[in-house]
């Protein structure tokens, strides 16, 4: 029987005894490396070189197999060219090994041929209850454990494997070992640390569950190519919330480029970023940029205090730097400080009034001034800290004489106070002592200002997400199942789009679905005048792209004109049938939006919101979210868009209803939650707001019943 994924990751990291298949006396070679690793760092556990061809492997007994050890092996590494891993994995299969650390490569990521014999492999491990991590990989270490088995130069150039509480998973070897040595840099310590290659068996997922309950876990940092199981995954990430241990996240695949290369190295399908990212925000997790600021922020979350708010006092010892930084704040979406007049009072005590401002810098104080007191700088930062006004502080160290000591008054400051004290070295090699304070006691020491206020932003986010519990659901469910029942696969017309949006209580333009002149007039007479008329084609998805949508068609005459001119536009496109006119209702609207929800293969239903009309693919105004977000998550995206003002009353017009269009977009969500991937898209532009009226005069769908 396989062991469950958990108790297998547990062993890998915490076995009595471990077999390496290609141990070698030669350290430059990938058996020898991962020998001399466990031995250096003076793994407790049992350790067998396996080599046919030597009686001893760097001072210990080797065996020709790992059948004859005759003792319990938990992990095998095998380290053999690919032409000899099905024997080894067959041999380890006899032996009773647990868990396979697979190093060898050229396998899926290598075509059609390497993943065949992946294949074969884990057919071999799924009939012997054995488990696989890679193939394709550089290892992993246990540092609680004294375990060592991951290749690495800065494990190589250490003597000390740093315990720490940042859990480190890749689907990166060698970024993997790139972020390691940059956590060496700074003096954090992982609890433990896997590169995982191609993930045949053992995946992101299953690590991921170990670090959540694991004790000597706190953060956990992850960088992704893909993920096999999008639910999972994001089940996850909110049970990781829920035990207070936030997940850092570096995405690879986000472009189009950055995908291709994905799926070359390491057979992992990116998909789609966009679904990705608002999928993992949504369930509380943080999106980091890069691999190396990954490590720098895990790091800071242990050991700074959180931000109460985002007003970012910059402190310098450049008035240049001080006004860079504070430029640089308010591009990451953070606000500069302003001090209150109180705090102006106080500091007015320690300096002269034309420094009592921020961004503050040390240079407008005289020397004497400040080196009169060996606590002035610490007495400076308390007074600001203590201000409301202020949320953090960023202090930029630039060249200056007093760098060792206020590198340790930084330090002291965020032992003591509330609020974090975020450190930017900028005087590089000048300021080597200097960092060394910070490294030697625990104080991250960001590589610039950018990476600094990331992490204040990402530290803010997280602490004002919100675990919102999914809305009831706001319509008929049988209702809805109805109206979809006779659909074929393919475009749906607008009349049935419009048709299901109504079953959900979702308002829409009265209309009605004609096939002659005659009867056109009929219903633009019912409806009043002036109509819109539009195109029916079940070839024609985007009807104003062909001339296929009339505005203010007002009286008998300009309908019959319209309706000849509308059934020639569909010659416009090669193939096109003329089903016929739809005659509806022509409203005004002040603002015009777009609601839509489609189905991502990954996380499911997803649902857009943003500024609509013709122009909504030049404007790229949207925010993506799950399409099972609540009235909460809705309502900031709204107010997150950046048109988000003409909702709001802009020169003078009446403002959106905004609670309208919160329970509009969220009964759309509910509608691709509740169909699935049936409902493939479902999309509403434009939806025409104009003071309480919210109300979709357009819509389309893309049906697949046997999704």
């Amino acid at each position: 029987m396989t062991a469950p994924s958990i108790e297998a990751v547990r062993c890998a990291l915490d076995p009595r005894g471990v077999a390496i298949l290609g141990a070698s006396d030669d350290v430059m070679k990938w058996g020898g490396s991962i020998l001399n690793l466990l031995r250096k760092f003076k793994y407790p556990g049992a350790i067998y070189p396996v080599n046919p061809r030597a009686d001893t492997v760097q001072g210990l007994k080797a065996y020709p197999s790992v059948s004859a050890i005759g003792q319990p092996v938990d992990v095998a590494v095998i380290v053999v060219p690919q032409a000899l891993t099905l024997a080894a994995f067959k041999d380890c299969a006899k032996a009773g090994v647990k868990v396979v650390l697979m190093v060898t490569s050229q396998f899926a990521e290598s075509g059609a041929e390497g993943a065949a014999l992946q294949e074969q492999l884990l057919q071999v491990a799924r009939r012997a209850g054995m488990r696989i991590i890679g193939p394709n990989c550089m290892g992993y270490f246990s540092s609680h454990n004294d375990l060592c088995l991951l290749n690495a130069q800065a494990l190589m150039r250490n003597d000390v494997l740093i315990k720490g509480n940042i859990a480190l998973i890749s689907q990166s070897g060698a970024l993997a070992g790139a972020m390691l040595a940059r956590a060496y840099d700074l003096g954090a310590g992982f609890s433990f640390c896997v590169s995982l290659g191609n993930q045949a068996d053992l995946e992101v997922c299953d690590f991921l569950e170990y670090a959540i309950a694991d004790r000597n876990s706190q953060v956990i940092a992850l960088y992704v190519e893909g993920v096999k199981d999008g639910a999972r995954f994001l089940e996850l990430l909110r049970a990781a919330r829920v035990a207070g241990k936030p997940v850092l996240v570096v995405k690879a695949g986000r472009t189009a480029l950055g995908q291709k290369a994905v799926q070359s190295h390491t057979a992992s399908l990116a998909g789609e970023f966009g679904a990705f990212e608002a999928s993992v925000r949504h369930a509380g997790a943080v999106l980091v940029d890069d691999f190396l600021e990954l490590v720098a922020q895990a790091a800071a979350w242990g050991r700074l205090p959180a931000p109460s708010g985002p007003q970012v006092a910059v402190l310098s010892g450049s008035g240049g730097g001080g006004a860079v930084a504070s430029d640089l704040v308010g591009e990451a979406g953070l606000e500069a400080a302003t001090l209150s007049s109180e705090t102006v009072q106080k500091l007015l005590a320690l300096m002269p009034e034309a420094g009592a401002r921020l961004p503050f810098d040390l240079g407008a104080v005289p020397a004497p001034q400040r080196a009169g007191d060996p606590q002035w700088l610490r007495k400076v930062l308390d007074t600001m800290l203590s201000d409301p006004n202020v949320g953090a502080g960023l202090f930029l160290m630039t060249t200056m004489p007093e760098m060792v000591p206020t590198a340790q008054t930084v330090v002291d400051i965020n032992r003591e106070s509330s609020k974090p004290v975020a450190f930017v070295n900028a005087a590089s090699s000048a300021g080597t002592e200097a960092g060394a304070v910070l490294k030697a006691q625990g104080l991250v020491n960001f590589a610039n200002i950018k990476e600094a206020l990331a992490y204040l932003r990402n530290r803010l986010a997280y602490a004002s997400a919100t675990n919102e519990a999914p809305a009831a659901l706001r319509f008929d469910a049988a209702a809805v199942q109805q109206a979809v029942a006779a659909w074929p696969d393919g475009l749906v017309s607008e009349f049935e789009a419009k048709r299901l949006l109504a079953a959900a209580g979702i308002p829409t333009t009265r209309g009605e679905w004609v096939r002659s002149a005659d009867d056109a007039v009929r219903a633009a007479a019912a409806i009043s005048y002036p109509v819109v008329m539009k195109l029916m084609s079940a070839q024609i998805s985007h009807k104003s792209d062909v001339g296929g949508v009339v505005l203010g068609v007002a009286d008998e005459a300009a309908v019959r004109q319209q309706f000849v001119a509308l059934e020639q536009a569909t010659g416009r496109v090669p193939g096109a049938q003329f089903d016929g006119v739809l005659v509806q209702q022509q409203v005004r609207a002040d603002a015009e939006l777009l609601i839509g929800t489609h189905w991502d293969a990954q996380f499911g239903a997803m649902l857009t919101i943003g500024l609509g009309g013709t122009l909504v693919e030049l404007l790229k105004d949207t925010a993506l979210l799950p399409a099972n977000a609540g009235p909460q998550a809705i309502r900031r995206a709204i107010e997150g868009l950046r048109l988000y003002p003409l909702l709001t009353g802009y020169r003078g017009k009446p403002p959106v209803n905004v609670d309208a269009l919160v329970d509009l977009a969220l009964r759309f969500g509910q509608l691709a939650t509740l169909l699935g991937p049936r409902l493939a898209e479902c999309e509403a532009n434009p939806v025409m707001a104009r003071g309480d009226t919210v109300v979709v005069a357009d819509a389309r769908a893309v049906w697949q019943a046997a999704a």
